[in-house]
């Protein structure tokens, strides 16, 4: 797969070439998992998205075997809810939307709380589910590194964990250049771990240098996304 350089102004679709290696386009029947195998339940809810349960803070997909619970206290990211799931085009892939946290932006946050910066940019950060295309390990950390570069983007980190809040994948920040290649303008901040067949994906995308807390909401909800059998958090 060749990349070419991708403008400031596309960050999503420069990221989304680098991860269409990593997932693939839906198939017909339950043999369109991963190399052809048998789908999923997780499989089989990307191709005909169904809406979660709310009860309280939490937010349960059974057929995800998911269960997301609304952390007390965010600082940025203050309106978590179910997203539409739609699917949203990323190059030539689709990614669809699962839950989303966004910020209210300074217009309705009078009191400034979580919008420091006074950017006033409303930023999200979103869990997204894709189709499993190739593996997501050790191993392909020099090959996304090599990708993310290809496509006009700093790698500021990347890395695979195996216990990242209770998930094993390959977190990425990168930085977004402006047309000249010298100078970031946003920063991206990515993780993505499999599970089967599919790929859950959580990022958020800020102006670079934004002084929100981000990074404190992004550990705040990292861990009560919860996928498979992972520990209670108490």
């Amino acid at each position: 797969m060749s990349l070419r350089f991708i403008s400031s102004n596309s960050p999503l679709l420069a990221l989304s070439l680098v991860l269409s290696a990593a997932v693939a386009s839906p198939g017909c029947g339950d043999k369109g998992g991963y190399k052809g195998g048998k789908k999923s339940e997780a499989r089989k809810w990307l191709d005909n998205p169904s809406s979660g349960e709310k009860s309280g803070d939490f937010i349960k997909f059974p057929q995800l075997d998911l269960v997301f619970e609304i952390p007390d206290t965010l600082y940025v990211f203050k309106n978590c809810a179910e997203a539409s799931h739609s699917e949203e085009a990323m190059g030539e892939e689709k990614w669809v939307p699962i839950i989303a946290c966004s910020s209210p932006g300074a217009s309705s946050d009078p009191d400034g709380v979580g919008d420091v910066s006074g950017s006033g940019d409303a930023i999200a950060l979103t869990f997204y589910l894709a189709p499993k295309g190739r593996p997501v390990d050790e191993r392909a950390v020099a090959y996304y590194t090599s990708e993310y570069q290809n496509a006009g983007l700093k790698v500021a980190d990347l890395s695979y964990n195996d216990d990242y809040f209770y998930k094993d994948g390959i977190f990425a920040k990168l930085e977004v250049m402006d047309e000249t290649g010298t100078n970031a303008v946003r920063e991206i901040q990515q993780f993505m771990w499999p599970v089967r067949d599919v790929v859950f994906i959580a990022r958020m995308e800020y102006p670079y240098g934004d002084t929100r807390a981000v990074a404190q909401d992004w550990k705040a909800i990292m861990p009560y996304f919860k996928t498979g059998k992972q520990p209670v958090i108490e």
